[in-house]
């Protein structure tokens, strides 16, 4: 059996992971990210930080060591998830939720961000539709995560979705922005990647659909003045009273039905404005002729059928 692929989240947090912060009060930005985010209803204590994704309770734990702090995983199976609990030992613990804990520099909010990613973060795959959130524990920290985002100058929202408080980051631009600033420079290479996949994609769709119409308005308009030439060769009275340019444009209507607009001009040696300006007199000539030899069913009042 092939080996199972990872989704695209998970190949960014599997990136973000191993990447302990160097500096102390980045250390500290981590877990208060990774504290902020992640289910709303796991139960919290200030010294201990919950979350689904083994991979991100690994990271708090090196986090944590790194700082000289003795901590501990416990694995737990409900009903819906496994959770996984990180609880810090100490007498007495510190909190890891703490706002002041946090350092205003540009670094510890990128760290912020990161934590807060590894811990509730997804983001859509490269070739869909743009979309990055968080998943916050309250609307406070989903409000503390989107000013983040601002400061780093990511623009995100913060909406609720079935009770549950997200921040969000919803244009391409801004998705490719908020995976650099959260450290994810390979998940960012694969995202524009996909990104210009996805709009490369859409453009050959549009076009195609443009060509497509058009296509389908030349044989409609074909079909309309071949059955106006028929119409009006069917009455010779009217026949003959057409011009001579408008007579020979409906003859080579009639010799060349599938002709494209520009092949009867160059047959007739006229330019194309001037070939179509004389097809379309010659459809409205046909308005009050008789009808299509048969085609019983034919209007004279519609211009050809």
């Amino acid at each position: 059996m092939a080996p199972r692929r990872l989704s695209f989240t998970a190949e960014v947090v599997a990136e973000l992971a191993p990447h302990v912060p160097p500096l102390p009060c980045c250390r500290a930005a981590l877990l208060v990210g990774m504290a902020w985010a992640g289910e709303p209803g796991a139960a919290r204590a200030g010294a201990e930080l919950v979350t689904t994704r083994p991979v991100a309770a690994r990271a708090a734990l090196g986090t944590l060591r790194a700082d000289r702090l003795r901590a501990h995983v416990e694995r737990r199976r409900t009903p819906r998830r496994v959770r996984y609990r990180v609880t810090v030992e100490g007498d007495p613990p510190p909190p890891l939720d703490a706002p002041e804990r946090l350092s205003a520099g540009m670094c510890c909010t990128r760290t912020l961000l990161r934590g807060a990613f590894l811990a509730g973060g997804a983001v859509s795959h490269p070739e869909r539709p743009a979309h990055l959130e968080i998943l916050a524990r309250s609307a406070q920290t989903a409000t503390a995560l989107g000013d983040a985002f601002g400061r780093l100058g990511v623009d995100a929202t913060v909406v609720e979705r079935r009770g549950r408080w997200l921040a969000t980051v919803r244009t391409g631009e801004a998705v490719g922005v908020a995976l650099s600033v959260i450290g994810a420079q390979g998940g960012r290479l694969r995202y524009e990647e996909g990104r210009v996949v996805r709009e490369m994609r859409a453009a050959v769709n549009r076009r195609i659909n443009g060509e497509t119409a058009n296509l389908r308005r030349t044989a409609d308009a074909a079909v309309r003045q071949v059955e106006a030439a028929t119409r009006l060769r069917n009455d010779p009275v009217r026949w003959e009273g057409l011009p001579q340019g408008l007579r020979e444009a409906a003859e080579l209507r009639l010799r060349h039905p599938q002709d494209t607009l520009e092949r009867i001009a160059a047959r007739a040696g006229v330019s194309r404005s001037a070939m179509a300006g004389r097809l379309h007199r010659l459809t409205e000539s046909a308005r009050f002729a008789g009808p299509v030899a048969g085609n019983p069913h034919s209007n004279p009042a519609r211009g050809g059928g």
